[in-house]
Order: structure tokens, then C-alpha cells, then sequence
């Protein structure tokens, strides 16, 4: 039988984050006919943003961005991103999906590239600490952020929320730009998706929290 399992090294890589930590998640979709110029078939195209800032004395404000319109997002995702993240502070992200986005952005946003490149170098992964510092037997052998979330903070999910993962994301995205005309269901779709982005945003807050305290609760 499967238990609970803390890694010896848990605690050290919780500690080299460094204040105000911003918990940065990405949406993104990939049209298969290409929607804007110098663009390629099924390429990855960011459209939100939502950031949770934590500053040192536990205060914490959220900020956040979608494009809503059927331009290409991708300059406005960045400048916007940029100026939200600053130039301190660690970057908690979970997966390098987020690092592969700003990558690849910085190849098709050359005047940012040096931004872009300094956000990266800033990114901490939690899901790779989680992956080799700890386990619960709630994740069922699965990493991903919607099957750990519930295992480690019992009162935080998904079930509640209209978009629960990220592919629905994209087509909900698509829907909202290109098919729907109605402004009261574009509107619910803009709260779907703000609603969803931000709820990846603070789980990772609140399983960083949760596991400090799993830390300090089996120190001797």
C-alpha cells in the first residue's frame, strides 16, 4: 500500500524561491489553418496570462490578461506579462510548457528577446520538485496539477469551473473570437476562461503553502 512519501530534499528547493514569487500560468491554442500573418499550421499561439503575487509578508494581488479580440496576441501577451512579472522575484510555473511559450516567442518577438530570455532564466518548476520530492497516493500515478491539487489541498478543484482543462480552453477560445456574436455569451465565456486561468495560478500558491507546512510538520 501506497503512503504519503517527503523527499529529504523537499524543503531546500521550496526555500530558493525568492520574493515576490509570482505563480505565472499560460492558455494557449494552435489553429490549424493559420488566423495571422507569418504564422505556420497548428503553431502554438498564447492568448492569457494570470499571474498571483506573493510578496514576503504574505500579501497577495492577481493580475492578469486575455486577449479578446481576433488579433494576434502574442506582442500584447508578452509586453502585458512583462510588465506584470517585473524583474524580481522567482517565477513559479508548473511544467516548461511556459518556458517552451516564451521560447518561442522570443524567436517571433525579436525587440523582446532579451526580456523574454531574463523571465525564463527566473522560472522555477514545481511540478519537477513534486515529481522527485514528494508523493501521494491520491495522484494515481498521474503529475498533472488537476489530479495533485486535490490530493494535497482537499478543498481546492476544478469540479466547480466550466473549463476544466486546458483543451477545452483553446476551443472555448475559439469560440468566443470567432463564432459567437451574442455579447452576453461572449462575455460568459471571457468569466470561463479568466475563471480557469486563475484557478491553475493559485493552486500552485496553495500546494507551495501546503507543502511548507508538510515540511515543517515532519521536521524532528
Amino acid at each position: 500500500m501506497y503512503h504519503e512519501w517527503i523527499g529529504p530534499e523537499l524543503g531546500p528547493a521550496l526555500d530558493v524561491v525568492r520574493y515576490p514569487v509570482h505563480h505565472v500560468d499560460f492558455e494557449t491554442w494552435m489553429p490549424p489553418i493559420p488566423k495571422y500573418p507569418h504564422t505556420r499550421p497548428y503553431q502554438t499561439i498564447p492568448f492569457q496570462w494570470s499571474n498571483h503575487i506573493l510578496s514576503a509578508d504574505g500579501a497577495m494581488r492577481h493580475e492578469e490578461y486575455l486577449c479578446v479580440d481576433s488579433k494576434d496576441p502574442r506582442e500584447e501577451f508578452a509586453l502585458s506579462l512583462l510588465q506584470s512579472i517585473g524583474r524580481e522575484g522567482t517565477i513559479c510555473v508548473h511544467s516548461g510548457y511556459e518556458a517552451r511559450i516564451l521560447k518561442e516567442l522570443a524567436e517571433a518577438l525579436p525587440r523582446l528577446r532579451s526580456q523574454l530570455q531574463g523571465a525564463i532564466e527566473r522560472f522555477w518548476d514545481l511540478l519537477s520538485i513534486i515529481r522527485s520530492q514528494y508523493y501521494h497516493p491520491g495522484f494515481a500515478g498521474s503529475y498533472s496539477i488537476k489530479a495533485v491539487l486535490p490530493a494535497v489541498v482537499p478543498s481546492m478543484g476544478y469540479d466547480d469551473l466550466d473549463i476544466r482543462e486546458g483543451s477545452m480552453a483553446s476551443l472555448v477560445y475559439y469560440r468566443m473570437i470567432f463564432e459567437v456574436t451574442d455579447a452576453r455569451e461572449k462575455t460568459r465565456l471571457r468569466n470561463a476562461l479568466l475563471a480557469y486561468c486563475k484557478r491553475d495560478g493559485l493552486a500552485m500558491v496553495e500546494l507551495r503553502k501546503a507543502l511548507m507546512a508538510k515540511v515543517t510538520s515532519a521536521a524532528p
